[in-house]
């Protein structure tokens, strides 16, 4: 069959250990480009805390001075804090948590209530539509960092609109899929970015972004047997819809 009835050159069939091996190779390149750019990031932060630390020393400073440099340093180290874990979650490969089946609602609302602490999310009107019980076969974790990730994006957006900073959060069950849907009243994303939105390190206007929220919500969502997708985007409303499958 292979002299006579099929024209076939073996060679340039991609040999699956090759692949891989590339896979991994652009998946080092991209931590390593991260690591560059979180340094010179950290190196900021760590000189701002540094100086801050320096006037909390001084006597003649009032106690509302004092409460803004505790609060920049904070910032500044839960800043560093999230470069970090978005690196360490970039560069892991494989599954490290254990599947549960839980309610996906209750990973909503502890994302929500995660997201409500961070310095973006405290001045934003969160409201969380009718939560489903719905469950699913989950690793639960890393489910809720996705979710976190997609809230405090639309947080920072809603913070640069140009009326009350607004953000909705709905959950809906259809057969066998779970939907979580996120609404901010943002600006909006950039035409020139939206088909490269979910590539690494590509960011929309956050001067402290990473470029990587986006990122690993589409591969944790995929994990899950679902997605990430931009739904719509204009001057009133972003909408992003995160999916997964009730068993993978």
């Amino acid at each position: 069959m292979f002299d006579k009835g099929v024209d076939l050159d073996l060679r340039k069939e991609p040999h699956p250990r090759a692949q891989s091996q590339r896979i991994e190779a652009e998946r080092m390149s991209a931590i390593g480009r991260m690591a560059c750019s979180i340094s010179h990031d950290m190196r900021h932060s760590l000189t701002a805390i540094y100086a801050n630390a320096e006037f909390l020393e001084r006597r003649d400073i009032g106690a509302s001075v004092r409460a803004g440099l505790l609060l920049e340093i904070q910032e500044a180290v839960l800043a560093m804090t999230e470069r970090l874990d978005s690196l360490l979650q970039f560069g892991c490969s494989g599954r490290i948590n254990p599947l549960v089946r839980e309610r996906v609602s209750s990973v909503v609302e502890r994302a929500v209530a995660a997201v409500k602490f961070h310095p973006d999310g405290q001045n934003v009107s969160i409201t969380v539509g009718k939560l489903p019980p719905a469950e699913a076969v989950i690793d639960a974790r890393n489910l809720e960092s996705a979710i976190y990730n997609l809230l405090l994006n639309a947080c920072q957006a809603a913070i640069r609109s140009t009326h009350a900073p607004e953000m909705r959060v709905q959950l809906t069950e259809v057969d066998e899929r779970i939907y979580v849907t996120i609404l901010d009243n943002g600006p909006g994303i950039p035409a020139s970015i939206r088909k490269a939105l979910f590539e690494p390190f590509v960011t929309a206007g956050k001067p402290n972004g990473t470029g990587l929220g986006l990122t690993l919500a589409r591969r944790i969502a995929e994990e899950h047997g679902g997605s990430v997708w931009l739904e719509e985007s204009n001057q009133e409303w972003t909408v992003f819809t995160l999916s997964l499958s009730k068993n993978r």
